[in-house]
């Protein structure tokens, strides 16, 4: 088993961030770093395994794009 930590930068439409805010937090594993006043945001995903919430943040309305910034994998022992 392995332990990921995955950063992303994502661009959202300025009026749905209370919504895609929303959906990250119920995300278990994600957290929101830093937030721009243009609709950026940077966040991480961490825990065991492939992280199903990465495919899913294309999915999230007002969601524009999603940039990988680093992902890094432990093993678990």
């Amino acid at each position: 088993m392995e332990y990921h930590v995955t950063s992303l930068i994502l661009q959202l439409q300025p009026d749905q961030r209370d919504s895609v805010l929303q959906y990250l937090h119920s995300i278990e594993g994600a957290e929101v770093h830093a937030e721009s006043i243009d609709g950026q945001l940077v966040i991480t995903l961490e825990g065991e395994g492939h992280h199903p919430g990465i495919e899913s943040l294309h999915t999230i309305p007002g969601v524009l794009s999603v940039s990988l910034v680093s992902h890094h994998i432990e093993p678990l022992k």
